[in-house]
């Protein structure tokens, strides 16, 4: 089988933007090699960002608000394919399929019946780009009983894995992600490991929301956190958190570290004479630490490189107190693999709808706790042309069954 171009694309629990990746897939199932081709950043708006805000932290937001949300995300993701396909020069008919991470809203792993609610209609994608749409990965994790993160998990072990050293993939973004990678040769039974480690830069974009009145959503590159002092009785007094003690596995609770957490914690530190800067260099401090603890306490062993996605590679005081931390062990980002930081969560969403065309599994049991192995996704179909493209392909992948997760 051929080679095939796919787009992945993605928007974090942050208002940041939506990020879009092309793909190349040369290969079928698991063993598939995947090429970064292009990828491209569209920003969202000032009241693109409001909404979501507005969704995202309101206990109970009006059905209207998440109404236009879905729809208005739905045609960013669509202008966000088009920019990439113009940038990299691509028509449409080229290409398979979109993967679409979709905009967190809720996600409850634990508990009988575990949810997620993720924004961005995928009809409206498919209309307007005219290709399949692949999206909604966690929801048949979760309907198996899983935990349905880290799904990215897959990826990272088919793609990120070392032959002669075990590695972890920190995925900082607004939730920190641990995922271990056991070598390929290890002559140890160990699994592949993945859990939500600590809270991660969604803190700052809080703090910065409460400290500035809404007229800051981040602090870009530490810049402001760098200027302060590092509270130290803070820090470890978050560090006591009951969820950061629990045992694996485990994903964070929506609210844990919410409004009420950063109000507190904004009161804390002006107890404290902590200003502007002091409240997000103790924060900061207290993110690196909450991971560091999380790689010492809870993965098998001291990994001996680490690979580091997500935006919160671009905050430098961060990465200076990961790195600072975890000496003597490497850390890089993934650009250094040819998927630049910041673009790994759009390659991750097009290498599992890449899957999913595929037929083959792609939850890792062992992390989700899901009862049983399943092929991931919901299916938009795009236009009758390229729908039969998909099921074209569909049909010869059902008649070679791949295989399943390791």
């Amino acid at each position: 089988m051929s080679h095939r171009f796919l787009i992945g694309v993605s928007a974090s629990r942050g208002a940041a933007g939506i990020d879009a990746a092309l793909v190349q897939v040369d290969g079928v199932g698991a063993n598939a090699s995947l090429q970064l081709k292009h990828h491209t950043h569209m920003p969202h708006g000032r009241e693109l960002r409001e909404l979501i805000h507005r969704a995202t932290t309101d206990p109970t937001p009006e059905l209207r608000h998440l109404a236009t949300l879905h729809r208005v995300l739905g045609e960013s993701y669509a202008l966000a394919v088009k920019q990439l396909l113009d940038q990299a020069r691509v028509t449409p008919s080229l290409l398979a399929c979109i993967g679409c991470s979709a905009q967190p809203l809720w996600h409850d792993g634990d508990g009988k019946y575990p949810t997620t609610l993720s924004l961005g209609m995928p009809d409206v994608l498919a209309e307007r780009t005219g290709l399949t749409v692949v999206t909604d990965f966690a929801s048949k994790d979760l309907a198996v009983g899983g935990s349905g993160v880290p799904l990215e998990a897959f990826v990272d072990a088919h793609h990120l894995r070392g032959a002669d050293e075990s590695r972890a993939v920190l995925h900082l973004g607004s939730i920190a992600s641990l995922v271990y990678l056991p070598s390929r040769r290890a002559t140890q039974n160990r699994a592949v490991l993945g859990f939500h480690a600590s809270p991660g830069t969604m803190l700052l974009d809080g703090l910065m929301r409460l400290l500035t009145n809404g007229k800051e959503a981040c602090d870009i590159g530490g810049k402001y956190a760098v200027q302060g002092r590092c509270i130290e009785p803070l820090v470890e007094r978050w560090l006591q958190n009951h969820y950061l003690q629990k045992p694996v596995p485990k994903c964070l609770p929506v609210g844990e570290f919410g409004s009420d957490f950063l109000n507190r914690a904004i009161q804390q530190a002006n107890r404290e004479g902590g200003k502007l800067h002091d409240v997000l260099c103790t924060m900061t401090h207290f993110i690196a630490q909450a991971i560091v603890d999380a790689i010492e306490r809870l993965l098998p062993d001291r990994p001996e490189r680490i690979y580091v996605t997500g935006r919160g590679t671009r905050n430098g005081l961060l990465w200076h107190l990961l790195e600072q931390k975890l000496q003597p062990t490497p850390m890089q980002h993934t650009d250094a693999l040819g998927i630049p930081a910041e673009s790994y969560k759009a390659f991750a969403a097009a290498a599992l709808a890449s899957l999913t065309l595929d037929g083959v599994a792609a939850n890792i049991i062992t992390i989700t706790g899901a009862s049983g192995l399943r092929v991931l996704g919901s299916i938009v179909p795009g236009s009758p042309a390229n729908w039969a493209r998909c099921l074209a392909w569909m049909a010869r992948c059902a008649s070679q069954p791949q295989a399943a997760a390791a």
